[in-house]
């Protein structure tokens, strides 16, 4: 019981790696120009628009685990794509290849654009 009682407070203390975020939380972090933005989407997708200051990793690629090795898993980084279901998987992804910090622009790309 008391191995229990230990294992649910590491739980409950530990920090989540991966935070939903909204619209204004991605303004707030480009504006501040603190994190990496990567756009999950396709390169066609990419190139008819993407949010300021985005590079894209295209999610559906053969190559997409090796572009995320590639990348420093110390930094924290905004994942989108349009509407949210392509950088879902790849936040649980990227938190088993032991990125530390995710930010999961939850409503993407058409959330973006539609105002």
């Amino acid at each position: 019981m008391l191995k229990l009682f230990f294992y649910a407070l590491l739980v409950f203390f530990q920090s989540p790696v991966i935070h939903d975020i909204n619209k204004e939380d991605v303004i707030d972090f480009i504006e501040e120009k603190s994190i990496d933005v990567i756009d999950l989407r396709t390169d066609k997708e990419f190139s008819k628009g993407s949010i300021k200051y985005s590079y894209n990793i295209d999610f559906q690629k053969r190559e997409f685990i090796d572009n995320l090795n590639s990348l420093d898993k110390e930094k924290s980084y905004i994942i989108y794509c349009q509407s949210g279901n392509r950088s879902e998987k790849a936040s649980l992804i990227m938190k088993s290849l032991g990125f530390k910090v995710i930010y999961h622009y939850k409503k993407g790309y058409q959330d973006w654009v539609k105002d």
